[in-house]
């Protein structure tokens, strides 16, 4: 019997799972499915040009962060000025006599806090936001300023863990009082479903 030799013109063999430049094949890469994501610009029409113009004013250097999208512009403030800033959008020139609408969202580092405001005799919105530490998690109330509030942060208290400082009521409103942790943390653990 001859001892084969390799084949000098042969390709080398590749470990499995890679290509010969490394990479791994098209097929292993993780594959999403539809369009691809348009992120829109953020771009003021007039009336959200002139909105933010009053926002400014109102809130001065408060504003750390500004942006919008159409005719809503948003400012970022500090997590200490919130209160004072919505106040200010409240009873100033913008008059946000009403919360539209308040959320959270976990970026793992911060929770970011979202105040959607809207005055109902002008038909203006305008957002405020404000970062809080992700270890303990903690910011004014405004319940005094808008009683909707109060639904909005025992929500945001269950899912979150935000503590609301002044709201003497952050009882559970979607869990249960024994539940532990918060699902709306990317942190919490996600479990697969199981037939019972």
């Amino acid at each position: 019997m001859t001892e084969q030799q390799p084949n000098a013109g042969a390709p080398a063999e590749q470990p499995e799972g890679q290509t010969p430049s490394g990479e791994q094949p098209a097929a292993a890469r993780p594959v999403r499915h539809g369009p691809p994501i348009a992120v829109a610009e953020e771009v003021l029409d007039e009336q959200g040009v002139a909105t933010a113009a009053v926002l400014a004013k109102a809130l001065g250097s408060m504003a750390i962060e500004k942006g919008g999208r159409d005719d809503i512009p948003w400012v970022r403030v500090e997590a200490k000025d919130l209160h004072r800033a919505a106040q200010r959008c409240r009873d100033g020139e913008l008059k946000t006599d009403m919360l539209h609408l308040m959320l959270a969202v976990d970026w793992v580092e911060h929770i970011q806090m979202i105040y959607v405001l809207y005055a109902t005799a002008t038909n203006r919105k305008v957002i405020l936001r404000a970062d809080v530490s992700a270890e303990t998690p903690s910011i004014a109330t405004v319940t005094d300023l808008w009683m909707a509030a109060s639904w909005y942060e025992r929500e945001t208290h269950d899912l979150f863990g935000v503590v609301f400082e002044g709201n003497d009521d952050l009882a559970p409103l979607l869990l249960y009082p024994e539940f532990e942790g918060h699902p709306g943390l990317k942190s919490f653990p996600l479990h697969d479903y199981q037939e019972f």
